[in-house]
């Protein structure tokens, strides 16, 4: 029960249906909006620890927030206040409707974790939750619920810490939200909608695919094989074949060889051209999606910097999605944002460039449906 193999998720979701049972509710259990809330997915971070991706951290002066074994297998995460309290907190869970939202996490340790929930109304965050609890000696499960009014469209969750204490399996969510398993915790397959999926465990066919420059095969991938591609690196293969514009989703895990936020842009897959598109950490550290009509940008979607403190050699999983309706973009199963569609070409360009030079990437899938798609307020 160690990694991704953690199954937070699905034990926690085990358990809150227990209880409903015991407790005479027929309502399901919460599914967890949280891609990380067992702080499996971690990276270095400047202090040299490890911290939990996705979440945002905010430390000052001595305090500190880092990725810790839990016994007997898997991680939690640990907070230690000397000065400002030490904060985790995540952005941007859509609100679609009314439906209550659950929030359940284990503490243990020495002094106090203070919980809040705030939600984005007429473009004002508004307090619907601020709890603290103490943490004590063995693990310790809380819950709460929270309720969105009608005109809440977004929620935003935090953690600060008093003390020393450990934090783990937190989980946000409700009944209707969707299980996307982002990010996988496996080799992807192909099936009916699948138009591209390699894996890499041979190499790419020559007649197919234009290759050029440092590109090689590697078996330190994410599962399995992999493709390296090092300077002057050009992979690419026909656009026509893999492609349509109407409706796709394009994922991917990605090593970058260099820091995120070097001033170089590195796209992880695209289109040249004017009927084009790009799934690309650009030069400035975000991570955008896009798709081009006519030369202009029809859609796009994107974080700004949200790559610009990235170690490199870490695995991401990168993901992208969109249909007539909606436009949206994922890192490690982390929803960045979501766009209306709007001048989507009828087809894109000849040409699909695969990777770019300083980056290894694994488990390339294009399908011809969108595979995730999180609910979202009207108004998106």
């Amino acid at each position: 029960m160690s990694g991704l193999g953690k199954h937070f998720f699905t034990l926690t979701a085990m358990a809150l249906a227990g209880c409903f049972a015991v407790c005479g509710a027929a309502e399901p259990a919460p599914v967890n909006a949280l891609p990380n809330g067992g702080f499996e997915l971690t990276e270095p971070g400047a202090s040299g620890r490890l911290i939990p991706r996705t979440w945002t951290i905010r430390t000052s002066g001595d305090s500190y927030v880092e990725v810790v074994p839990r016994q007997p297998d898997g991680h939690c995460l640990r907070l230690v206040r000397k000065g400002t309290p030490p904060r985790l907190h995540y952005d941007g869970f859509p609100i679609k409707d009314t439906t209550p939202w659950t929030l359940t996490f284990e503490t243990r340790g020495t002094g106090k974790l203070r919980a809040q929930v705030s939600a984005n109304e007429a473009s004002k965050w508004t307090t619907l939750l601020d709890k603290g609890v103490n943490a004590v000696a063995e693990w310790e499960t809380h819950r709460f619920t929270i309720v969105p009014s009608p005109t809440a469209t977004a929620f935003r969750l935090q953690f600060s810490a008093d003390g020393e204490l450990f934090l783990d399996n937190v989980l946000f969510g409700h009944p209707r939200l969707p299980g996307l398993n982002l990010p996988p915790s496996s080799k992807l397959t192909a099936d009916a909608d699948t138009l591209l999926l390699l894996d890499f465990e041979t190499d790419l066919d020559p007649f197919q695919y234009f290759i050029k420059g440092d590109v090689e095969r590697t078996e330190d991938g994410r599962f399995g094989a992999a493709l390296r591609q090092g300077a002057d690196a050009y992979v690419a293969t026909s656009a026509e074949d893999f492609l349509d514009s109407h409706a796709g989703t394009i994922e991917l895990w990605v090593k970058l060889l260099v820091p995120g936020g070097e001033r170089v842009s590195r796209p992880f897959v695209s289109v040249p051209g004017m009927r084009g598109l790009s799934l690309v950490r650009d030069q400035y550290g975000h991570i955008s999606f896009s798709i081009q009509r006519h030369w202009g940008v029809g859609v796009r979607v994107w974080a700004d910097g949200y790559a610009r403190t990235w170690e490199p050699n870490v695995w991401r999983h990168v993901a992208a999605c969109w249909d007539n309706e909606l436009v949206q973009l994922w890192v490690d199963g982390r929803l960045l944002h979501s766009a209306p569609t709007r001048n989507v070409p009828d087809s894109f360009g000849p040409e699909l460039r695969l990777g770019a030079p300083g980056m290894v990437i694994d488990d390339l899938r294009i399908s011809r449906t969108v595979r995730y798609r999180f609910p979202v307020p009207s108004s998106q």
